[in-house]
């Protein structure tokens, strides 16, 4: 008799880590089931904010990476670029016009006012600054800029189409700041460009 008491209490035990093995697993699996549906409604809430391009705007995306790329030098050529500003300053009556390179150094030349005439703005190739600092470390990012600080004084209208023509030269260059001085009879103005170059291979348009 006290056998069969052992016995029934041993299988009721074993009955009862079972369960509790079967709970522990049921409640293992509604919390994998709860991770699953919250992953599906954010890929579904994803897909419905950002659905897959249709062949309009793909096409559109790869005429905006054209432009883009049309605009992008392959290098710096800082001489040229400053060639180009400098005639638009010329075409815009601009006196007093100087560079500062990204190295803070003053570009050859600067500070005479472009040239009248039909010879055009002079030429101005900067060289570099022997005290500049080491190169900044390589970057692995496809577009890259550099600053450039152009100083110029004219009347307030000729600084306005200035600033309107830099953003139609053929090299892609911003404003990133200005500032612009009372003096007499012309304004002076200080502005820090930010020109860009294409340094690494572009992620085709669309993938």
């Amino acid at each position: 008799m006290y056998g069969l008491k052992l016995f029934a209490g041993a299988a009721v035990l074993a009955l009862m880590v079972v369960w509790a093995l079967q709970i522990y697993q049921i409640q293992r699996l509604k919390g994998e089931i709860a991770r699953v549906e919250k992953e599906l409604s954010q890929g579904q809430q994803l897909w419905r904010d950002h659905p897959p391009w249709n062949p309009v705007e793909r096409k559109e995306l790869e005429r905006a990476q054209e432009r883009l790329l049309r605009r992008l030098s392959k290098d710096k050529d800082i001489p040229s670029l400053l060639q180009e500003i400098s005639r638009l300053a010329w075409e815009y009556n601009m006196v007093d016009v100087s560079f500062n390179t990204a190295d803070g150094a003053p570009a050859p030349g600067a500070g005479a006012p472009p040239s009248p005439g039909p010879a055009g703005p002079p030429a101005v190739v900067p060289k570099p600054n022997p005290q500049a600092p080491p190169p900044a470390p390589v970057s692995s990012r496809p577009i890259e800029s550099f600053p450039i600080k152009v100083t110029l004084a004219g009347d307030y209208r000729e600084i306005a189409h200035f600033l309107d023509g830099l953003g139609k030269l053929p090299r892609l260059v911003t404003v990133q700041s200005l500032k612009v001085r009372k003096d007499t009879p012309l304004l002076g103005a200080e502005i820090v460009l930010h020109a860009y170059y294409q340094k690494g291979d572009l992620p085709v348009a669309g993938k």
